[in-house]
């Protein structure tokens, strides 16, 4: 038979498919995946065995019984179940009948379904739509792991120097907001997709607001560190630092107070996060 592109990436895929080997293989990784953790995961979320949200299910009114089960997380579980259904009903399991848009679908449970086209990927990847299905799982399987992991507290680190040189329809520069973990070191601009180093991106910021020297006591000053770094700098260690003369701008200013660099305090929490790593 006639060799064609792959309809997802474009690369030669084998003769009769409609997928590369490489697609092939990583449309069954994902579905192994939904089978063996996704799945099972997201089933204990929908019915409140298990939470990876910060706040409790009630929070926020506790006045009101939580319902018993997630209603997200239930929508997106039989979300992805049609979808398995769907898949093998175009491979013709039985029994069969048919989905909102006329597509053959089979009704028999999940579960057992996956273990079927795990068994048959050669089918799946022959199927003329084999390309808008691959895309399809990798959307629900990309959606049940944001769903089934815990959420870190994200910060706002600074905007997106990319997004800056536009110009929005009020004529004023596009200002992104940044969010991360406090640990992470990249990220990826929601807007314009661009690759950002969160360390620039962090000291870009203070600098454009200013805030390149602050004032505070020894203690608030490791405070500041830790709540804008994450990284666990105490008192002590910046009156080390400053001992050694790893701190030349830092000037007292009154009392206990004194006027901080925030590109030296910058630089002493990355050590401080470096030695510890170290350590480890």
């Amino acid at each position: 038979m006639e060799r064609q592109a792959c309809t997802a990436c474009g690369k030669p895929a084998g003769s009769g498919l409609r997928l590369c080997e490489e697609c092939g293989k990583d449309w069954a990784r994902r579905l192994a995946w939904l089978l063996k953790a996704g799945m099972p995961a997201l089933q204990r979320i929908a019915y409140r065995q298990a939470n990876v949200s910060e706040r409790s299910p009630r929070h926020g009114n506790r006045a009101v019984a939580a319902s018993p089960v997630d209603e997200r997380a239930q929508a997106l579980f039989g979300s992805v179940e049609v979808h398995v259904q769907v898949l093998a009903g175009l491979l013709g399991a039985k029994p069969l009948g048919c989905d909102r848009w006329g597509r053959a679908r089979t009704l028999r449970q999940w579960s057992d379904l996956i273990r079927l086209l795990l068994h048959h990927m050669g089918g799946l990847c022959a199927l003329e739509e084999a390309g808008d299905l691959y895309a399809d799982t990798i959307r629900l399987s990309e959606r049940v792991n944001a769903a089934t992991t815990r959420r870190r507290e994200r910060r706002l680190i600074g905007v997106c120097p990319d997004c800056l040189g536009d110009v929005g329809e009020d004529g004023e520069p596009v200002r992104t907001p940044i969010y991360a973990p406090f640990d992470a070191k990249y990220a990826i601009c929601p807007v314009c997709g661009a690759w950002l180093d969160l360390k620039r991106i962090r000291l870009e910021y203070l600098r454009s607001a200013g805030l390149l020297c602050i004032t505070r006591t020894q203690a608030d000053a490791a405070r500041w560190i830790r709540e804008n770094t994450g990284v666990n700098v105490t008192g002590k260690d910046l009156a080390n630092w400053r001992s050694r003369g790893k701190m030349p701008s830092t000037r007292r200013i009154d009392g206990r107070y004194w006027e901080w660099n925030i590109l030296e305090l910058l630089a002493c929490a990355q050590e401080r996060a470096e030695r510890g790593r170290d350590d480890v």
